[in-house]
């Protein structure tokens, strides 16, 4: 037996015991954590910053959003009590109303305008609010005025310049709208209506002459008592109420004219 055939006998016989171990190389434990603890650590430091970022962001949000919708109420409200404020110095009830119903139409083209977006509708919704404004504005200079909805259509009639004040307007179309009230009465009707004089009043002195007219009375009738200028009378020299044309202030002071007030033996 040759010594390569001995060779292979003893292999064949041997056990495992008597084997020399495979040597295998393993990696380190040291080595593999040395190279995933960094990046797991920067992962889970990014993850953390993340969602503490979602959460402040979140809160904030709702934060805004509650302060905004308190601040929209808290507006509403001051406006609210503005216009009640307003429609409630309007004394005619007719006009109130109309006063009222306006500015609910204002609100609601006002709430219209936040949800549209288009230009063109927002356009057409301002210009019909400014017609409602405009409109709420000669509601109160008419329930305001003493000549009522005269000094409305004075007021619109008759054009200034820009820069003219706006109470200005108002005033001189009140003063012209008065003036044309009282002159659609007439002249006969100061005397439409005859009220007794007073205690001690001339009507009630002794008179002489024909039917018992008294010379010294500014107006002249046949047995009628004398009227006394009233509160509403109009005169018609200067316009102003609670007199007469005889008694006007302007006739003293204007003694070249060639009569007096106490003279006057004429009307208004």
């Amino acid at each position: 037996m040759s010594d390569h055939e001995d060779v292979e006998l003893n292999l064949l016989y041997e056990t495992p015991a008597h084997r020399a171990p495979i040597q295998t190389t393993t990696p380190k434990p040291s080595e593999n954590l040395s190279h995933s603890k960094p990046s797991n650590s920067v992962n889970d430091l990014a993850d953390a910053v993340s969602l503490f970022k979602t959460v402040i962001d979140s809160q904030f949000a709702s934060l805004s959003e509650k302060l905004l919708s308190e601040q929209k109420a808290s507006a509403k409200s001051l406006t609210k009590k503005i216009k009640d404020s307003k429609a409630s110095r309007i004394q005619g009830d007719g006009n109130r109303i109309q006063f009222s119903f306006n500015e609910e139409i204002i609100d609601d083209l006002d709430n219209l305008c936040t949800v549209l977006s288009d230009s063109s509708a927002t356009t057409i919704i301002n210009e019909i609010k400014e017609k409602l404004l405009k409109r709420n504005k000669l509601i109160r200079i008419a329930d305001g005025s003493p000549a009522g909805w005269r000094t409305v259509r004075e007021y619109e009639q008759n054009d200034y310049a820009e820069d003219s004040d706006d109470d200005k307007k108002i005033r001189s179309a009140e003063s012209r709208a008065l003036r044309q009230k009282f002159r659609g009465r007439g002249r006969g009707t100061p005397y439409s209506r005859p009220v007794s004089a007073a205690a001690g009043s001339q009507a009630q002195l002794p008179t002489s002459g024909f039917g018992g007219t008294s010379y010294n009375q500014p107006f002249r009738s046949f047995g009628g008592s004398r009227r006394t200028p009233q509160p509403s009378d109009v005169c018609h020299r200067c316009f102003k109420t609670g007199h007469w044309k005889s008694r006007c202030p302007l006739n003293y002071s204007q003694p070249s004219s060639g009569f007096s007030a106490t003279n006057a033996t004429g009307g208004q």
